[in-house]
């Protein structure tokens, strides 16, 4: 998906992740990511959220929330979205302030008194419910929690697997239930997704669910005097999409793929963020005319089409990816070579596509000023790089 933008726009990239695997640096099945641009990509965001009065706070899922990652993109947004609980501890122990917490997945009644502690800017509520038990947590710690409330128009405004939270028409009775509680204030509103990529356009395009939380901030406004709601509208969010957002009447958004240059705007046109992410593999075994490569990262919904594979930068080969099925488990990657021209086991494949490391089993490697930084095992536990490993 983001092969050919990467080749263009960060090749220094990719020839360093090739040399790194070739050298024995780094392992098949890493991720490999250039923390240069993903701090010039973070300067970049926040200097335009500034310039059209947005507040922003960063995701860190689709890079294993790993440490310092977060601390290079704090530095220019220093607060983070926490997608779910176990985002919300990774984040607090990388020492990063939390700006909303509960975005996709509800925070657990095991983990609401731990996350009363941490004092997040907003938690995202779906249900009345769940609002009155982060209420006591919070009461509990003497705080009040100010929260967002999920709307949509109606429940298939959601991706599947992340349905929750109020239509319009229940929100105002939602927001009478929780006005004065002990522990708990409703701030706003919130909801996903709200832009969506048009591939007919090449742009990104408002959903019915951006809609819902302009009609939504109106009715805070009127019916409960909430003069100034938090509107928090994520989704694509990119220097590209900000004033879009912006015009929308949006106050936040939450980057995520626009760290790495990685949405699917990015595939298609030079947005500010340069490609941050390749993928790297290794050629396994050949069976029944195909090349087959290590698995371990291959998001389902990447989208991945073509890889490059070799053994050195002027002799690399294009080769088509075959889609697995939905059903498969990625133990290893399927690459259709030409008649004739199959690569050699050992040699190194390379691709670029719209990761979800989170979901993943696979290893991460930061690199900065040309060579490696980090390298992290799949449960995100740092190694010795192999320039390490020598000096011993």
């Amino acid at each position: 998906m983001f092969l050919d933008m990467t080749l263009q726009r960060n090749p220094d990239l990719m020839r360093l992740a090739l040399e790194l695997h070739q050298s024995g640096q780094i392992p098949p099945n890493t991720y490999v990511i250039d923390l240069d641009a993903v701090a010039a990509n973070s300067e970049c965001l926040a200097a335009e959220a500034a310039r059209v009065g947005l507040t922003l706070y960063f995701m860190s899922k689709q890079v294993s929330r790993n440490e310092v990652f977060v601390r290079t993109v704090a530095r220019s947004i220093p607060r983070a979205v926490a997608v779910d609980w176990d985002e919300a501890q990774a984040l607090d122990a990388a020492g990063i302030s939390l700006g909303n917490v509960g975005h996709l997945v509800q925070t657990p009644t095991y983990g609401l008194d731990r996350l009363a502690a941490l004092a997040p800017e907003h938690v995202t509520l779906f249900s009345v419910e769940k609002g009155l038990a982060v209420a006591e947590a919070a009461a509990r710690q003497s705080r009040v929690q100010r929260v967002l409330l999920r709307v949509a128009v109606e429940p298939g405004a959601f991706y599947p697997g992340q349905a929750g939270g109020f239509t319009l028409a229940e929100l105002p009775n939602a927001v009478r239930r929780l006005s004065g509680v002990p522990g708990v204030a409703v701030a706003g509103v919130t909801s996903f997704p709200c832009l969506l990529f048009d591939p007919m356009s090449g742009r990104a395009a408002p959903t019915t669910n951006l809609r819902a939380l302009s009609e939504a901030a109106s009715l805070l406004r009127r019916e409960f005097g909430i003069a100034d709601p938090v509107v928090n509208a994520p989704s694509l969010t990119a220097c590209g999409t900000l004033s879009l957002l912006a015009e929308a009447g949006a106050t936040q958004g939450e980057p995520g793929h626009a760290l790495t240059g990685t949405t699917p705007l990015h595939a298609v046109g030079e947005e500010p963020e340069v490609p941050a992410a390749v993928y790297v593999s290794e050629i396994s075994h050949h069976y029944g005319g195909k090349v087959y490569c290590f698995g371990g990262g291959l998001y389902p919904r990447s989208r991945a089409e073509t890889a490059l594979v070799g053994a050195s930068w002027g002799k690399l080969q294009r080769l088509a990816i075959e889609q697995l099925p939905a059903d498969a488990i990625d133990y290893y990657g399927t690459l259709c070579p030409p008649a004739g021209a199959a690569p050699r086991i050992g040699e190194t494949v390379l691709m670029a596509f719209r990761m979800q490391s989170f979901t993943s089993r696979s290893y991460m490697a930061l690199v900065s000023g040309g060579r490696l930084a980090h390298l992290y095992d799949p449960v995100g536990r740092p190694l010795r790089s192999a320039e390490e490993e020598m000096s011993l």
